[in-house]
């Protein structure tokens, strides 16, 4: 009973990775649209270069956050009854964390940029950068709820 339950939550987990990475997507490929005028920026503004390096960083910290949710929960769904159970655990509450540790790092950057008139891309990749945020609390969440269904094991 356990077991299928685990299977369930590990198999919603790696949907909602899915789902954020495509917004995760959406949201990149809308920021490479300035990546040339923002590069030029930086070259005569440190503030540019900071700017853009922040930028690069949370984007690409989220990427990876997601992909290892949704490895992790794919991994998990299918294999998880032939693994220690100090894996399991350890895997659950690593990534309840690191997207906890994600979400705050994205979010802190993101949540006072203004959206700019007339610039489209950009103020689409701001909307899509605060679902993503929202949905890796969601994430952290949804592996916090694992966390505990794994370490229910030990005690039944």
């Amino acid at each position: 009973m356990a077991d299928s339950i685990s299977v369930t939550v590990h198999t919603l987990q790696a949907l909602l990775s899915t789902y954020t990475l495509y917004f995760s997507y959406i949201s990149i490929t809308n920021l490479q649209k300035y990546e040339t005028k923002t590069e030029e920026a930086a070259k005569y503004s440190n503030i540019a270069k900071d700017q853009l390096h922040k930028t690069r960083t949370t984007q690409g910290n989220a990427l990876i956050a997601i992909l290892m949710s949704l490895a992790t929960s794919i991994a998990l769904a299918f294999k998880q009854s032939s693994w220690s159970p100090y894996l399991v655990v350890g895997i659950n509450v690593g990534n309840a964390l690191n997207l906890l540790q994600t979400r705050a790092h994205v979010s802190n950057f993101w949540k006072g940029k203004a959206k700019v008139p007339f610039v489209e891309g950009y103020n689409e990749a701001i909307s899509g950068t605060e679902r993503i945020i929202a949905l890796l609390g969601n994430m952290s969440g949804s592996w916090a709820l694992s966390s505990v269904l794994a370490l229910w094991k030990f005690f039944v």
